[in-house]
């Protein structure tokens, strides 16, 4: 892909994550300088919306990413992004193994639905379906009952789960219908597995496509691998 379209691909997605309605050539043009006029962009935005990246909800509507535009996007992020700093009670939930605290505090600050699982077969702690639910767009609230209902089933997907499908250590992010643990196209799954002192864990954020991906993969960073105290 050309760096113009590609920027204004970038363009398009952090604005619709941002404001959640269809984005437009006007809109933009208002925005950002790419150094061409409106009806370049537009013409940029039928291309990409041509080779699947973008889409249109009705016609003389404006663009919104495709599932393809996100995982493009990711992919950036993840080779891009560096990590955060987790604060204290971060840590210290993290190596005292009090998941029940960790999976809130990870809920409360990534403002999505979070679980893990502390060992295969364990229970596993989940919380911030309600936050979820706020964070949907208005055209997913047909999609509640879905919802709720991979909210429920997480545990025995999470059960199901190989851990074969990615090497520790390493972040996935699964678009739509492509998680493992959820069925819902509405949803992205963000998903690590890491060892904290001997456990082997599962962390999963899940929440609307249109998450903030940037905060999500830094905080998913920051959580490294730890032997005895020690992070590698």
């Amino acid at each position: 892909m050309e760096k113009r379209a590609e920027n204004i691909l970038n363009a398009v997605i952090e604005s619709f994550i941002k404001n959640g309605v269809p984005v437009s050539s006007g809109s933009l043009y208002e925005k950002y300088d790419f150094g061409i006029r409106p009806a370049m962009i537009r013409h940029e935005l039928e291309n990409l919306t041509d080779i699947g990246y973008l889409e249109q909800p009705y016609h003389s509507a404006g663009r919104v990413p495709s599932d393809s535009a996100y995982e493009f996007f990711v992919s950036k992020i993840l080779s891009n992004e560096t990590e955060t700093s987790l604060d204290n009670e971060f840590q210290k939930c993290l190596h005292d193994q009090d998941w029940l605290n960790f999976v809130d505090l990870f809920s409360n600050h990534l403002n999505l639905l979070s679980a893990i699982e502390p060992e295969t077969g364990e229970r596993v702690y989940k919380t911030g379906l309600e936050t979820l639910i706020d964070n949907l767009s208005w055209d997913s609230q047909k999609e509640i009952k879905g919802i709720i209902r991979d909210f429920e089933e997480l545990d025995k997907k999470i059960e199901n789960f190989n851990g074969k499908m990615f090497p520790e250590d390493s972040i996935q992010v699964f678009i739509g219908k492509k998680s493992p643990f959820t069925a819902s196209e509405e949803l992205s799954v963000v998903a690590k597995k890491c060892s904290i002192d001997g456990r082997n864990l599962l962390l999963l954020a899940i929440g609307p496509k249109r998450m903030n991906y940037k905060k999500v993969v830094k905080t998913f960073k920051s959580i490294k691998e730890t032997n005895g105290g020690k992070r590698k």
